[in-house]
């Protein structure tokens, strides 16, 4: 019973990480410019997948593919589906170093089927890129002072392509033979009339391209279907001259058809709105002259008719006459008419027909309006129609919504028409749809921020507590992040679309930190305005401001317990609720008491100006700048970072000192206490992570490994390991226990300013200067489970692999240990299935043939096998054991297989350029020891050992004898092997006198007489002769 108890109150220890992997990046996707919104054609009904609407924006000389809906990056142009940024010193700062990319886009256009884009980069090239593809290919250069072009615009049809040089040069492209139709030049000679706007008739049957420029004028050339074909046709062109006092910046047609066709809208930065009816106007027929030489040239052109009688046309002229100028006192950067189709369908309140004129307007005020009037339509062409009702304004975005003009207002604007939205892009490169639906009209449904600057910190907020419920939670995985502006935004990372659901705005400068309570309903924000302001979350609004720092607060930080926050009235302003920690660089540390949730929250209802918050202590706590500060889970003690290299420990009730922690060498940039042991970690300047204890407050750990500042600092795992960031961009995971890193995790090219760990799924999250924002998950649980399921897979193949090797089932034997990528074993196989071909081979025809099974192996075998298994037998043919199995293996592969098919597969050819050498290598040796051979022969015959003795016996020997190289006749020698043979009966004397002049140890064996023999050779003769006599007598 004893054991089982204890068996119950021990629990197991908590798992350790040991990889992590991002999971999301929210990387730029939008820097200003033309953003091009693509809804592509749906795909058959039983399709699975339909595809998605995208936007394509300009990002930093590059094009990017943004998901409309998850408001993240699918590819680029560039740097294709890359979602971290190349580090490139020369494009990082262009004005500085006076260069410019060459290659950078500066313009582009979607084709309306959104399977195509035509983009301008800055020396002039115009590239087609196929969405579809991912290929570009060029379609033309601009020449001279045309270059770069500065607008791009394609017809509905996606048949033409208008282009705009820098100094108004504008061409007409036919797409289909890419080259051009069309070329205009402006006229006005007193300014350069560069293009600020390209527009063509929504009608794809109408060729109408109208063009606006920087001084105010606008052209509007009407392209009939006969100039494409026949070029002595003129182009008729309307000049609308000095009605815009400054640049164009948008023109539109009121409809593809019906009453508002007639209709032509334009926009300025001279702050107006021109409306424009169109009319038809006969013009004075051509003179006698004229008739007569069009008559000659028919008759020349061979175009006679039939009958005498010619059909007189009445020439006609457009025109456009302007009925309404409106001053709207802001400069108009965005236009865009809204189809009858939306404002039926969305129930607004004013009476529309088919004969209403609704504008939606944008521009320098960072206000959004949309304008209606009513048209009346004329009973003639030749009068054109006019407006029952002036254009007015039918609507306003409210304040509380509305961008703002500090903040540089709105820069452009689109239509979303299967959405009924409008996206509107702003000064801080973000896109904002706006619902056009009466109930929520002009208010701000999602935000994708397309840059966020530099990230300065960020929080993982907790989940939000019911007040009616406090066993009950609200989960969402957002985060608070501080850019490099006055606003805080908060990303829906539930889903890691990035979706920027709420903006804080209340500072007036960049917030330098940020902090939320643990019951995920308040956050504290400071900045550079020498203010604290504290935030309610579900209603966005601000419901407190602590004001009493000299200079700019850098730290804040929140008290831990959640049930400080349910104290209010005396008890809090006492000090005994919670509070809040700011440090700022005047070196000092303040506490300020809060309000108990209920008065933050009745304020947050009632939309009341901010409680003041009052100072409840306050001590100068370093000698220089503090970087952070930071609460104990049990609010008991305060830990502050300096540039003074210290850190130090302060009585959160009173800010008496409790203690100093010194051993760092450089500035300490993060503590952080443990959430289970009494213990903070820190993060310095000095590129070390350093524990300490609380007791002692004694260093008991110091992490080395980062290659510059350590910046940020979190426990995981129960407060067994670290997770620290640095300025080399890398974030690393330390084991407490054993003092080492278990992991590095590389997502960022440039300092990572803030890190947190999310409480409510345990992600991580960080953010740095390169302007990304990654959300990593803990992936230790799968890789083990990966790693397990592949322990068990190589244990049954390898019983597998025995067994078939017991059995003597080479083939399948082969197959396993070659999925299992085993040399060895491959060997072994092979070394069996050669010698079974042997016998079988000789048992059947007598003949060695010892291939057969690897030839049907070979061509079964894919390349990557054939190449595998090429490189087994480099390895292999390195050692002379096993070069026979390992030549003959080859032999079987290049036997089988096609030379042009080895020839062309990736690797082949460089591993049988290794396999040369040593096969050469190998011969030699073979061939050498086949001509040392001979000199046991020779040494047989000489003795009379062998079975004849006639003198033909070696010759035939010779004969019959397959040799690796045939033996040579030079000179009256016999050269054998290669080896260099003397003329004469012997050379052992030579060889055995002259040891160091035979290096390789090669024998010389005589076969044969030779006249140039030497003396000895020749004495050696005499005596033989001699001896032989003696013998006879």
């Amino acid at each position: 019973m004893e054991e089982e108890e204890v068996g119950v109150i021990i629990s197991a220890a908590p798992a350790l990480s040991k990889s992590w992997a991002p999971a999301a990046a929210h990387v730029p996707t939008y820097t200003g410019g033309k953003v091009s919104l693509c809804h592509p054609r749906r795909a058959e009904e039983d399709s699975e997948e339909q595809p998605r609407s995208f936007l394509v924006a300009p990002v930093e000389g590059d094009l990017v593919v943004v998901d409309l809906e998850l408001g993240t990056k699918v590819t680029s142009v560039r740097r294709g589906t890359q979602t971290s940024l190349e580090h490139d010193d020369g494009a990082e700062d262009e004005e500085d170093d006076g260069w410019l990319d060459r290659n950078a886009i500066v313009a582009h256009a979607v084709a309306p089927n959104a399977t195509e884009m035509v983009y301008a980069t800055r020396q002039g090239m115009l590239e087609r890129f196929s969405l579809t593809e991912h290929k570009s290919k060029p379609l033309a250069k601009a020449s001279g002072d045309d270059a770069p072009h500065s607008q791009l615009c394609y017809h509905p049809s996606g048949l033409f392509l208008a282009t705009a040089g820098r100094h108004g040069h504008v061409q007409v492209w036919d797409m289909i033979h890419g080259h051009a139709t069309h070329s205009f030049r402006h006229s006005s000679v007193r300014s350069t009339g560069t293009v600020t706007c390209l527009t063509w008739h929504t009608n794809a049957a109408r060729l109408l391209l109208a063009v606006g420029r920087d001084d105010g004028s606008i052209s509007i050339h009407d392209l009939n279907p006969q100039q494409i074909t026949s070029p002595q046709t003129q182009t008729e062109t309307t000049n609308l001259t000095d009605q815009h006092l400054s640049a164009v910046t948008c023109m539109s047609w009121g409809a593809k058809s019906g009453p508002l066709e007639q209709m032509f809208v334009t926009t300025g930065r001279d702050a107006v709105i021109h409306i424009w009816s169109i009319h038809q106007t006969s013009v004075a027929a051509p003179s006698s002259d004229d008739t007569k030489s069009k008559k000659k040239k028919k008759r020349k052109g061979n175009h006679k008719m039939d009958d005498d009688v010619v059909p007189t046309v009445t020439p006609t002229k457009t025109v456009y006459r302007r009925i309404q100028t409106l001053p709207v006192y802001e400069q108009m950067e965005g236009m865009v008419i809204i189809p009858p189709s939306i404002y039926f369908n969305s129930g607004w309140d004013v009476p529309m027909d088919k004969h209403s004129l609704v504008l939606a307007t944008a521009g320098s005020k960072g206000v959004m309006r949309l304008w209606h009037a009513q048209v009346q339509p004329s009973d003639t062409a030749t009068t054109g129609p006019s407006l029952t009702k002036p254009l007015v304004l039918l609507s306003e975005q409210p304040s509380t919504a509305a961008f703002g003009e500090e903040r540089g207002g709105y820069r452009g604007l689109l239509l979303s028409k299967p959405d009924s939205q409008l996206i509107a892009m702003d000064a801080e490169h973000s896109l904002s749809f706006l619902s056009l639906d009466q109930k929520r009209l002009l208010h701000v449904e999602r935000t994708i921020v397309g840059h966020n600057d530099e990230i300065l910190d960020l929080v993982a907020l907790p989940c939000t507590m019911c007040r009616d419920d406090p066993n009950s939670k609200i989960s969402y995985n957002r985060v608070a992040v501080a850019t490099n502006s006055p606003q805080v935004r908060i990303f829906d990372a539930t889903k890691h679309n990035f979706s920027c659901d709420v903006v804080l705005d209340g500072h007036t400068a960049t917030v330098l930190s940020i902090d939320a309570s643990p019951c995920g309903r308040f956050l504290s924000t400071t900045g550079k305005d020498k203010t604290m302001r504290m935030w309610h979350l579900d209603s966005k609004v601000c419901v407190g401001i602590a004001t009493g720092h000299t200079e700019a607060i850098g730290a804040t930080a929140l008290s831990r317990k959640v049930g400080r926050y349910e104290v209010g009235g005396k008890a809090a302003r006492n000090g005994g609720g919670a509070f809040c920690m700011t440090a700022s660089r005047d070196r000092t540390l303040k506490k300020w008491c809060l309000p108990g949730s209920t008065e933050l929250e009745e304020a947050a209802i009632m939309s009341q100006i901010p409680v003041e918050l009052r100072v409840h202590a306050s001590v100068r706590a370093h000698e220089k700048d503090i970087n952070i500060v930071s609460v104990a889970p049990n609010d008991s003690l305060v830990a502050t970072g300096s540039q003074d290299k210290t850190v130090k420990l302060w009585r959160s009730t009173d800010l008496r000192l409790e203690g100093t922690l010194k051993g760092h060498k450089r500035g300490v940039w993060d503590c952080q206490f443990s959430p289970h042991d009494r213990v903070i970690a820190t993060g310095s300047g000095d590129r070390t992570v350093k524990l300490w204890s609380l007791a002692d407050y004694s260093c008991v750990r110091t992490f080395q490994g980062h290659t510059a500042s350590a910046l940020r600092v979190r426990f995981l795992s129960s407060g067994l390991q670290l997770m620290s960031s640095g300025a080399d961009g890398l974030i690393k995971l330390w084991t407490i226990r054993t003092n080492e890193c278990e992991a590095t995790l590389d997502g960022h090219v440039d300092k990572v300013w803030a890190m947190d760990l999310s409480p409510v799924n345990g992600t991580l999250v960080s953010g740095g200067a390169d302007s990304k924002l990654v959300v990593w998950r803990d992936t230790t649980v799968e890789e083990e489970a990966v790693k397990q399921a592949g322990e068990a897979h190589v244990i049954q193949m390898e019983q597998k692999l025995a067994n078939h090797l017991r059995f003597k089932e080479y083939e399948q034997a082969l197959e396993i240990a070659l999925d299992l990528e085993k040399p060895r074993q491959a060997l072994k196989v092979l070394t069996a299935i050669v010698e079974e071909d042997t016998i079988a081979n000789q048992k059947q025809t007598g003949a060695e043939r010892s291939i057969s099974t690897l030839e049907k192996h070979a061509k079964s075998w894919s390349m990557s096998r054939v190449a595998q298994v090429l490189r087994y037998c480099r390895d292999w043919n390195t050692r002379a054991r096993n070069c026979r199995i390992a030549m003959l293996t080859i032999r079987a592969i290049v036997s089988s297989i096609p030379a042009q098919t080895l020839a062309s597969a990736d690797g082949v050819p460089e591993v049988l350029a290794g396999v040369t050498p040593y096969a050469e290598r190998h011969f030699d040796r073979i061939d050498k020891l086949r001509g040392n051979s001979y000199l046991v022969d020779f040494t047989l015959l000489s003795m009379g050992n062998l079975l004849s003795t006639e003198d033909d016996d070696y010759e035939e020997w010779e004969r019959q004898s397959k040799l690796v190289l045939p033996p040579t006749h030079v000179d009256g020698r016999v050269q054998v092997g290669g080896a260099a043979v003397v003329g004469g009966t012997s050379a052992s004397q030579q060889t055995l006198g002259d040891d160091s002049e035979d290096d390789d140890g090669d024998e010389v064996v005589t076969i044969g007489e030779s006249d140039s023999g030497s003396d000895s050779a020749s004495s050696d003769e005499e005596d033989n002769e001699n001896a032989s006599d003696d013998e006879s007598q």
